[in-house]
């Protein structure tokens, strides 16, 4: 029975270790997710000076004009971009959630085996509350693990989302003087679209992904 509990602190103890490299790695991967949505950010800026001035020239569209123009075709990047957010730190405090009950159901479980009296104890209870024990972290493991992958594949997508848009409102600067107020209104409607392609083509890769790691799994198996 001693033994059936340090397995049972051993998994929890590797658990905690898996989680907290997935939380590294998760970490480093949005951070680079996140500096190029610095640069993507700063690229815009100057963009959208760019086609300010031509649809000035062009078409002697006023500023304000513009401005409300873009913030059209833009409001559903900023709008997504604040859920994002939201969804990050609610993801943040779900594994830090996790890990700190993993952490304290390890001492529990450490100060279980000194206390169990081997002779008189209910070998019976102790087995079938290892057995829920392990359902239990297991089956949240698995839950913390699918949050963290949806928050990393919708901000993969956000983050393709604002490169498509930079590349088409580069195309637009390069009409130069044939550029018309129009161009930019029919990227609004576009855009959309293009953004239900990117999602789908995300959510194929992710498929994919996971069914190497199952045909691994069963390799190694």
């Amino acid at each position: 029975m001693r033994e059936l509990v340090l397995d049972l602190v051993a998994s929890c103890e590797n658990r905690i270790t898996t989680i907290e490299e997935l939380v590294t790695g998760a970490h480093y991967a949005t951070a680079t997710v996140d500096a190029s949505l610095a640069e993507i950010a700063d690229e815009r800026v100057r963009l959208k000076d760019s086609l300010q001035e031509l649809l000035a020239r062009n078409c002697s569209l006023r500023r304000k004009d513009f401005n409300l123009l873009m913030e059209k075709i833009i409001a559903e990047s900023e709008r997504r971009k604040g859920e994002l957010e939201e969804e990050r730190r609610l993801v943040r405090d779900e594994l830090k959630g996790y890990l700190d009950e993993q952490k304290q159901l390890v001492v529990c479980l450490r100060q279980q085996l000194d206390n169990f009296n081997y002779e008189k104890g209910d070998k019976n209870a102790l087995e079938t509350t290892i057995a829920r024990i392990k359902t239990s972290y297991r089956q949240k493991g698995q839950q913390v693990f699918n949050l963290l992958r949806g928050f990393q594949l919708r901000l993969k997508a956000f983050q393709k989302e604002q490169e498509e848009l930079n590349h088409e409102l580069k195309r637009l600067v390069e009409r130069g003087e044939v550029l018309r107020l129009e161009d930019l209104r029919q990227l609004g409607a576009t855009k959309a679209g293009q953004e239900r392609r990117i999602e789908r083509e995300l959510r194929r890769q992710e498929v994919e992904r996971l069914l190497a790691r199952f045909k691994e799994q069963r390799q190694g198996t």
